[in-house]
């Protein structure tokens, strides 16, 4: 069940970022941009700060406690997530610049973005469906 829950929550997540940035492309990059761009950590990150130590801290506690079999797989994915939350939290002068350099850089590097996040949206999605039901 927690599996479950955790790839649902992390797959409407990452489907609904996708589907912003790929419709919104524009508005959502300025948007985003004017955020990195922030000397200090913007509204939207403290959001987003408390959900991504969230999904790591309930993720651990379902390997450790409540493990099922392929839970590796939200786990290993979570982890390697966790570096960018981590990179945010402790390096946002360092990380917040790097962002907006690559915002900047445009292209079909966002467009890629998002179409990565929608695929692992849809993967969490049938994780959830068929792996952990």
């Amino acid at each position: 069940m927690w599996f479950k829950l955790i790839s649902l929550v992390i797959s409407f997540v990452c489907i609904f970022k996708a589907i912003i940035g790929l419709l919104f492309h524009k508005k959502f990059y300025v948007w985003d941009r004017k955020q990195y761009a922030s000397k200090s950590l913007p509204l939207s990150l403290l959001i987003f700060i408390p959900y991504g130590v969230g999904i790591v801290v309930t993720t651990w506690y379902a390997t450790i406690f409540h493990y099922v079999d392929y839970g590796w797989i939200v786990t290993l994915i979570v982890s390697i997530a966790s570096v960018k939350l981590f990179a945010i939290l402790f390096k946002w002068k360092i990380s917040s610049s790097a962002f907006v350099r690559f915002i900047d850089q445009g292209g079909w590097r966002l467009w890629a973005v998002d179409i990565f996040v929608l695929l692992l949206g849809i993967i969490f999605l049938l994780l959830a469906l068929f792996v952990y039901s």
